[in-house]
């Protein structure tokens, strides 16, 4: 007769794991750990009620997506939001959404259809709200969805960790009323194209939606390190969510 597993076996590691990963990447996201700052553990294990093991873990995936530096003998660091890196990381973006969207334009099924209109139904009301984090993320969650349909898991891979890099920058970049009107009209743009199903129509769209959200991003992020500001809004707790897929 075999023995039985111990309730504190594997699975509550991995669950410890996820969990420190979804805590960090909230107060990164959040700006409550400032971009080029010194990571304090004792007081991040502390706060989280964690040891450094599990933190130091989570640290190293962080770091393999841009969002922690670890140096040698100094411990890690908040990666710094530089407009050029997020001018690049957008640029990769828009190549990977577009051909997501040829992909996925070409046979994307009933209910996937129906699911992109509801989120883009929520978008919509979203955006006449004064909190923009609920639209920050429909908005990523529009984009994980399309990308999803694809049917490319490296695509899809690639891109989850670009999109992580990318969001962290719009969260902690002012939104304007007239970004968040112009960003309306690409979504309309792209949820049109996905009721006809035009796989060239729906990457072109996605295409043109990110360059431009680029381009506002990094005027705001290179604003920000000109006039010598740390970005560091506090966020609701819910953006926590936002380093794990919905």
């Amino acid at each position: 007769m075999s023995a039985a597993l111990p309730a504190d076996g594997r699975i509550q590691r991995t669950q410890l794991h996820d969990e420190v990963l979804r805590k960090l990447g909230g107060l990164i996201l959040r700006g409550e750990l400032v971009p080029g700052s010194r990571v304090d553990e004792r007081a991040l294990c502390e706060r989280l009620g964690i040891s450094r093991t599990p933190l130091r873990e989570g640290l190293k995936v962080l770091a393999s997506r841009g969002l922690v530096e670890l140096k040698p003998n100094r411990g890690a660091w908040i990666a710094p939001l530089l407009g050029e890196e997020v001018a690049d990381a957008f640029d990769v973006l828009a190549l990977l959404e577009r051909r997501a969207g040829e992909l996925a334009g070409a046979w994307v099924d009933g209910p996937t259809v129906r699911g992109l209109s509801e989120l883009h139904r929520r978008l919509i009301r979203f955006s006449r709200l004064p909190d923009k984090e609920a639209l920050l993320r429909t908005d990523l969650a529009i984009h994980r969805t399309i990308v999803r349909a694809a049917g490319n898991p490296t695509l899809a891979l690639v891109h989850e960790g670009l999109a992580i890099k990318v969001e962290r920058a719009r969260y902690q970049a002012a939104i304007s009323p007239e970004r968040v009107r112009i960003s309306m009209q690409e979504h309309e743009a792209i949820q049109e194209a996905i009721l006809a199903r035009d796989p060239a129509r729906i990457a072109d769209a996605l295409y043109a939606h990110c360059l431009k959200t680029r381009d506002a991003v990094v005027a705001a992020v290179t604003a920000r390190r000109t006039e010598g500001e740390n970005p560091t809004p506090r966020m609701p707790r819910a953006v926590e969510d936002l380093s794990a897929p919905p």
